[in-house]
């Protein structure tokens, strides 16, 4: 099923007319069951990364070094002791790539998160998931999945919004009116569906001669065949979903074969106020936990878990307390968190570090060990370790991200480590 396909049986279930230009086919790879996947958490608001993976000991940053509270870690990652962290981080240590000290060269909200999804601070270069989905969901329906205000499709590959429970069940079975209502009964349905599958097989038996008769006939054998994928899309789809819809429907879509990537988001974090709204096991950190650890144990239910690939940032860093015990915004000291599937051999690491006062800090783009003369990370740096990684590096030069060789990372190289030089734990 590729996505004329879909649009045109979706068009035709709401009695809708497509022009021709909505049709034009895709050129890129099909989807494979052995394609990676890709997921993009934003956190929107911009969180201070010393409440996640790069933990200060300066009690102007934080409430829980004024509480006197240790700094946790398990093997070479530590964190904040703050909101449900260590049990994440417990559970997931050999997943997680952590990147620290990163600069988004931003203040600004709108700006801080288009650098952060594609890389690049200016306007017009696709985000990373566009990318993925250009190269591994070529012709597919929704190959990327996008959540309301994220960095739209620059025209690389067109952007699908992630429909919810109903949209998703209505989509894909024309026979739905919502998540749990049909049209007619399934059992009069299915007799109708007979009937015409006999009446198809007599015409071909009788030798169809007449040209026009010909693409009549091959077009409802088409029709036949395109509603046997979507309800074979359709049987992945639960009659009740779970705590975080929009998560679960991208990867009933990625399970599906229809979806390549990605993109949602998880919010609260523009705390100039309280930066308490971070912590505790509602706050705004605690939640997005939660919904990376729904998404790692529904992969793995779904049986797609070991082709997931889960980037997580924000728009930018902090600064220490304000008057408000808030942080206000600042471009350095950000970072990012990549998962990868169990078992890579690749996660357990830092990357990059920062200084007492979250300022950024050179490190050799190979090794990762702190460097005077080595790089200063920004997005272009982690966004063309990824490109390459997963092997949608584009050939365009005005889809570079112009970062020079002698300062590209070998982030997914499993000796690169920085740690934490500027931490006593």
């Amino acid at each position: 099923m590729d996505r004329r396909e879909f649009l045109l049986n979706t068009a035709k279930a709401a009695g809708v007319s497509l022009p021709w230009w909505g049709l034009l086919p895709l050129s890129a790879n099909a989807q494979t069951p052995a394609s990676k996947i890709l997921f993009y958490m934003h956190l929107d608001g911009g969180p201070t990364w010393d409440f996640f993976t790069d933990p200060s000991a300066e009690p102007r940053y934080n409430l829980y070094t004024q509480q006197g509270l240790a700094i946790p870690g398990s093997g070479n990652l530590r964190w904040a002791p703050m909101a449900l962290n260590t049990a994440f981080f417990t559970r997931f240590r050999d997943q997680c790539l952590v990147l620290n000290g990163s600069n988004t060269q931003t203040n600004s909200h709108e700006d801080g998160q288009r650098v952060q999804e594609s890389g690049k601070l200016a306007m017009g270069f696709a985000p990373i998931c566009e990318l993925h989905a250009a190269k591994y969901a070529g012709g597919a329906p929704a190959g990327f999945m996008l959540r309301d205000n994220g960095t739209m499709s620059t025209g690389v590959y067109p952007a699908t919004a992630i429909p919810d429970q109903n949209q998703l069940r209505a989509m894909i079975d024309p026979l739905a009116v919502n998540g749990t209502n049909d049209y007619v009964k399934r059992a009069d349905f299915s007799k109708t569906v007979e009937a015409r599958a006999a009446r198809l097989e007599a015409l071909k038996a009788n030798g169809v001669t007449l040209p026009k008769e010909r693409a009549i006939t091959e077009e409802f054998v088409a029709g036949k065949e395109a509603r046997i994928r979507l309800a074979a899309v359709a049987q992945n789809i639960p009659a009740t979903f779970g705590q975080f819809p929009d998560i679960e429907v991208g990867l009933i879509a990625a399970q599906s074969g229809i979806t390549a990537s990605v993109q949602v988001a998880r919010g609260s974090f523009d705390t100039h106020g309280s930066a308490a709204d971070n912590d505790g096991a509602n706050g705004s950190f605690a939640r997005a936990t939660n919904a990376l650890t729904y998404l790692w144990d529904e992969a793995a239910r779904r049986g797609v878990a070991d082709r997931l690939y889960v980037v997580v940032a924000g728009e930018f860093s902090r600064t220490e307390l304000n008057g408000s015990n808030g942080n206000d915004h600042k471009g350095v000291g950000s970072g990012a968190l990549i998962m990868l599937p169990p078992g890579s051999g690749l996660g357990n690491r830092v990357v990059g570090y920062t200084g007492p006062m979250h300022t950024s800090r050179a490190i050799n783009p190979k090794t990762g060990a702190p460097d005077p003369n080595g790089v200063m990370i920004t997005p272009a740096h982690m966004h063309e370790a990824l490109r390459t990684y997963l092997g949608i590096q584009p050939t365009n030069p005005m889809l570079g991200l112009g970062v020079p060789a002698n300062e590209k990372l070998d982030l997914f190289n499993a000796s690169m480590s920085t740690g934490y030089p500027s931490l006593t734990v």
